[in-house]
């Protein structure tokens, strides 16, 4: 919010004895500056997020010990924040592992991960490796299974050179041999005594060794 108002202050020709007010609505804003010259005036909108960001309400309790206005969340609040830790204004989360994941906001993850999946070091990873390697490097934020599979799959890189069966399927055919002889064994057995009832005194075995 500080740089907010700096860049506002530094954006607005006032003189020296001149002085504005600038509401603000919300905590979470998004500054448009748009520079306007009528009669002499500054003119500055202000666009607030309609988007909730996740973190926010973590930090308000953990730094105030503030609770949203829906009263469906106080109990959701009070049973996340234990595994959460706000420090120099940062909020980062305990894992299985007892290590602090940072917290990322929406825009956040999407660079992380876009630099984990096809960056300089990236490999271009399948989605649960995707979301494990971001755990490795220490981020979290609630929905990253679910933005990792999706970013996987989005990828154009991986759509192109996936290891895709292309064959079309067909029944599956028996494999005859060219040479029904080439791998066979022959031994004599003998003499044998006493003679077998038919007489012989010899046995001849012949062994396929690819069906024994």
């Amino acid at each position: 919010m500080a740089d907010v108002l700096a860049n506002l202050a530094s954006s607005m020709t006032l003189g020296k004895d001149e002085a504005a007010d600038v509401p603000i609505c919300q905590r979470w804003v998004i500054p448009l500056i748009i520079e306007m010259l009528l009669d002499d005036t500054n003119v500055i909108s202000v666009l607030p997020v309609d988007a909730e960001e996740w973190r926010q309400l973590l930090i308000d309790y953990l730094e105030h010990e503030k609770f949203p206005d829906d009263l469906r969340h106080h109990s959701e609040i009070r049973r996340r924040t234990p595994r959460f830790l706000y420090y120099k204004r940062t909020l980062y989360r305990c894992s299985f592992e007892r290590v602090l994941l940072r917290c990322l906001g929406e825009e956040e993850a999407n660079q992380a991960m876009e630099e984990a999946h096809s960056g300089v070091c990236g490999a271009h990873q399948s989605g649960p490796k995707l979301h494990f390697q971001l755990k490795k490097m220490g981020y979290y934020w609630p929905s990253m299974v679910k933005d990792c599979l999706e970013h996987a799959k989005r990828c154009q890189v991986c759509q192109f050179h996936s290891n895709f069966i292309h064959q079309q399927p067909e029944p599956l055919h028996h494999t005859v041999a060219s040479w029904p002889f080439d791998a066979w064994g022959l031994d004599v057995v003998g003499p044998i005594t006493p003679k077998s009832s038919a007489g012989e005194a010899y046995i001849l075995v012949a062994t396929y060794y690819f069906s024994k």
